[in-house]
């Protein structure tokens, strides 16, 4: 979890300058700004991916290696984990979607 927390920082870290960069009108970095949105979504997808492995580990158990359940026992801890990660995933998708936006008006400028 402490990956997945730091992977959305990072990305909230990247939107805000993204953000500064875009206000001030800088015309050269478009393309490496794409470039590093595509990173920024490859690391939230990758924060996501071990959060969810990590929770499903602590929803189901692993019978294999004796890890017993924990959400029956922490049980507003999984639903807080649960938010997180659905609100996580809406965010990553969010920002797949604004990576092609500035994709194509990359492209209609060229």
């Amino acid at each position: 979890f402490r990956f997945f927390v730091v992977c959305n920082a990072i990305a909230c870290a990247y939107a805000f300058f993204s953000l500064l960069l875009a206000l001030i009108g800088k015309k050269g970095a478009a393309a490496a700004t794409v470039i590093l949105d595509l990173l920024t979504v490859a690391l939230l997808f990758a924060g996501n991916g071990a959060a969810t492995a990590v929770g499903l580990i602590g929803y189901k158990g692993n019978s294999h290696v004796r890890w017993n359940k924990v959400c029956n026992v922490f049980d507003r801890f999984c639903h807080q984990v649960a938010a997180a990660l659905g609100l996580s995933l809406v965010g990553s998708v969010l920002f797949v979607l604004l990576v092609l936006v500035a994709v194509v008006r990359l492209h209609r400028k060229y």
